[in-house]
């Protein structure tokens, strides 16, 4: 009886161990991101080389390993993603809202991708 109630209650522990780890790729989910957090990822579905950007530290260039290389995002916040053209002062720019994702982005303003902010 006692090695079937320890067994269980392992069990237990594992699988509320386990939870978090199978929640982290979940859409919308801030499982290792601060709230708050816009998430940039190079490939699909929330994989590859990471980059986290917050509203409060204003427009920023996106690192080199994500610039025109955005293969998902999560946005945990609003904010704005920025393309900008080879004509001076000229961009393209896309709204991302709070609650935004996108599992696959590459192919669409993903592959443009040069800077993010607070607003367009």
């Amino acid at each position: 009886m006692r090695i079937a109630t320890a067994t269980g209650v392992i069990g237990l522990v594992m699988m509320t161990f386990a939870a978090p780890a199978s929640s982290a790729s979940a859409p919308g989910s801030a499982a290792g991101k601060r709230a708050g957090d816009i998430c940039l990822y190079t490939g699909r579905d929330f994989s590859g080389a990471s980059w986290c950007w917050n509203p409060a530290n204003g427009y920023v260039d996106v690192p080199p390993a994500l610039h025109d290389n955005v293969g998902s995002f999560q946005a945990h916040a609003n904010g704005c993603f920025i393309n900008w053209i080879h004509v001076p002062d000229r961009k393209e720019t896309r709204v991302v809202r709070d609650g935004d994702y996108r599992r696959v982005y590459k192919d669409d303003f993903g592959g443009k991708i040069d800077a993010v902010a607070p607003g367009c």
